[in-house]
């Protein structure tokens, strides 16, 4: 018999090529689908206002109610995707936001705009539901995992603060066509992320465990995973933190002009985005509840400066702006990628899906409870809400101690050091 030849260096680099077009459409579709929110986001109450007799009042009843809508999304959307693979699910989310942002286009009515905006919140949970599970699928077991969440949250960064800097160009334009226009591109930019994640290889179905006939038998189960995502509502917290408050404190407690905000802003989604994949790959080399743990102290630090620079004049706040951008975008590079990279390695394999679909669980408390706590103690003390997220963050880390102290059941796929470029 004759020996078999080694595979040509030809052939290698034709897959590896393959591989890393397939990469790049991945990457492409991830932007297009923050480009196409951020455009939007500046616009979900103003469209109508603009664009319908509705009032304002009955807009926001309309749009928060609609947000209730996707609260059961979560529970569904990670046993679907445990069980007929993510990446379907994601294409699905995808499409239901491009037919949505269509919707925008026509809504005029209070009920076309409860539907539009309710079908946008669904498409829009069913995406961040499955999303992570899709990716930790295309990257397989391995470094590249926290490599791609790395990605995710730097092309949600990106995309959204490159989406709101051509609304703000577009909205120079007179007129309210230009609503339209903007409501046109987004659903544009949502079927073009549809189109670049075509290639990407299907998510594979996940073996079901016998024997076990609830949704989220092992999730709910799972104490050490139910204290991690209790945690995360602290950190869900101060990631949204800078961005819901910095317009606030410059317009109401320094009295400055509008664009400070902007560049503080921009100064967080540029370090983001600049410095997201090598502080993922150096927070890879480190035992992921210590990284955790940093990125607490990190917010804690932000924290501090953030209450400090509420509570004095303008030019004397101006360096603890500049010092609390630098914490909290060192906390979020770190926790992002290390937080979600747990969750995958620590649930089943057969529940993958379904322990990162809940995880965003822990968002959605953020987003519910971060502007209540915030307007409640802002309207107290200027300086009160970032006193209490700072103590919470220093109360996650013993909480972290001992969560960590589980760790050998968690497959630590980021150990390695291995380049993923």
């Amino acid at each position: 018999m004759l020996p078999c030849s080694p595979p040509s260096r030809k052939s290698s680099m034709s897959v590896h090529s393959g591989r890393r077009a397939v990469d790049a459409s991945l990457t492409a579709s991830l932007v297009f689908v923050s480009i196409g929110s951020g455009m939007f986001l500046p616009l979900s109450l103003v469209f109508f206002v603009e664009l319908t007799d509705i009032r304002l009042s009955m807009l926001g009843v309309l749009v928060g109610i609609a947000g209730f809508t996707s609260v059961p999304v979560p529970a569904v959307a990670g046993r679907l995707a445990d069980r007929y693979g993510a990446r379907r699910l994601v294409l699905v989310a995808q499409g239901i936001q491009a037919f949505a942002y269509l919707g925008y286009a026509f809504a005029r009515d209070p009920l076309s705009v409860f539907a539009v905006t309710a079908i946008m919140s669904i498409g829009g949970r069913l995406f961040w539901s499955t999303i992570f599970a899709a990716l930790a699928d295309h990257a397989q077991d391995g470094p590249r995992q926290q490599h791609w969440f790395a990605l995710a949250n730097i092309a949600r960064t990106a995309g959204i603060a490159a989406g709101g800097i051509i609304t703000g160009i577009a909205l120079t334009i007179p007129g309210t066509r230009v609503y339209i226009v903007l409501a046109l591109l987004s659903a544009g930019c949502l079927a073009a992320s549809v189109l670049l994640m075509l290639p990407v290889a299907p998510s594979r179905a996940r073996a079901r465990v016998p024997g076990e006939s609830h949704a989220q038998g092992t999730v709910l189960r799972d104490g050490r995973f139910l204290g991690l995502l209790s945690t995360n509502v602290v950190f869900a917290i101060s990631t949204l933190l800078l961005g819901l408050t910095v317009p606030v404190i410059i317009k109401m407690a320094l009295g400055g002009p509008g664009w400070v905000s902007s560049v503080v802003l921009v100064g967080n989604a540029l370090l983001i985005s600049g410095f997201g994949i090598v502080g993922a790959r150096q927070a890879g080399r480190r035992e992921p509840f210590a990284v955790l743990r940093t990125a607490a102290v990190a917010w804690a630090a932000g924290c501090t400066l953030l209450a400090f620079a509420a509570s004095s004049a303008l030019p004397f706040a101006v360096a603890p702006l500049a010092a609390a951008v630098l914490a909290f975008s060192l906390a979020e590079i770190l926790h992002a990628p290390t937080s979600v990279a747990i969750v995958s390695n620590m649930a089943p394999e057969a529940k993958r899906g379904d322990y990162l679909a809940m995880w965003q669980y822990s968002f959605m408390a953020a987003e519910i409870g971060g502007p209540i706590l915030f307007g409640t103690l802002f309207t107290l003390q200027h300086s009160a809400p970032f006193l209490v997220v700072l103590a919470l963050n220093l109360v996650t880390i013993p909480a972290l101690r001992i969560l960590g102290r589980g760790r050998d059941h968690v497959a630590l796929a980021w150990t390695g050091s291995r380049d993923d470029d």
